[in-house]
């Protein structure tokens, strides 16, 4: 099923309201793709069909949002955020504010399905040890995607996802096995709270945050929505 240059326009002017994500012309095929499963759902016979059910639907406008949005991650991607999390910026907490507060916060904006919140929580257990129930560590954790969230917040994951990231030591140390998935244990899953968020909504920019983490999303956004993406969450930031 073919989507025309202006159902294509129409879907993404819904998407980028409701995501900040910009779909371009050459993506014609990406959206046809992912989008056949939720038109043969819906009996839609047209994607014109799909666009005049996203204006009435709430529902099937987040459904759509929701397959257009990349879920692509694993467990210490990149690598160096975390090398920089462990050696500079928890230390630098430490120093200028960990002697006078017990609270640190943490953002993870764009969390998909969870594997960054969970490194970001073995980053701290290994940084301090025993004396991390010295603090008051909360993780924040959003996406726009409702299934990335259900799944980031359950913690479960396939022998496939743990293999990517985790050496066989933290795999042991920080997750149980319950067939045929993997559950991080509950002490690192309740550093971490989960919620939905529109990053470019104007409301993200309050809360104090020690350190957020935003990777790999603001590569989706037009220049303009970045800025003010970048601009609102530094007025998240405790400074």
């Amino acid at each position: 099923m073919k989507i025309t240059i202006k159902a294509l326009m129409e879907l993404a002017v819904i998407v980028h309201n409701h995501s900040g994500i910009v779909l371009k012309k050459n993506k014609a095929y990406l959206i046809e793709n992912r989008l056949h499963p939720l038109m043969e759902e819906y009996c839609f016979s047209c994607f014109e069909d799909l666009i005049a059910g996203a204006k009435n639907s709430s529902q099937l406008t987040s459904r759509i949002v929701d397959l257009m949005t990349t879920n692509e991650t694993s467990f210490f991607r990149d690598k160096r955020p975390f090398v920089l999390l462990k050696e500079k910026l928890l230390p630098d907490w430490q120093t200028n504010q960990g002697q006078n507060r017990s609270q640190l916060n943490i953002w993870s904006c764009a969390c998909a399905t969870g594997q960054e919140v969970y490194s970001i929580a073995i980053t701290l257990m290994e940084y301090f040890k025993e004396k991390i129930f010295d603090h008051n560590i909360k993780i924040k954790a959003s996406d726009i995607s409702d299934s990335a969230i259900v799944k980031a917040s359950r913690g479960r994951y396939s022998d496939y996802e743990v293999s990517r990231g985790l050496s066989t030591v933290q795999l042991h140390t920080y997750f149980t096995k319950e067939d045929p998935h993997w559950k991080i244990k509950d002490e690192l899953r309740s550093m971490a709270y989960f919620e939905k968020t529109n990053l470019l909504h104007p409301e993200i920019a309050s809360g104090g945050f020690d350190i957020i983490f935003c990777r790999n999303v603001a590569i989706y956004f037009s220049k303009t929505d970045r800025r003010r993406l970048f601009h609102s969450l530094s007025a998240c930031l405790l400074l």
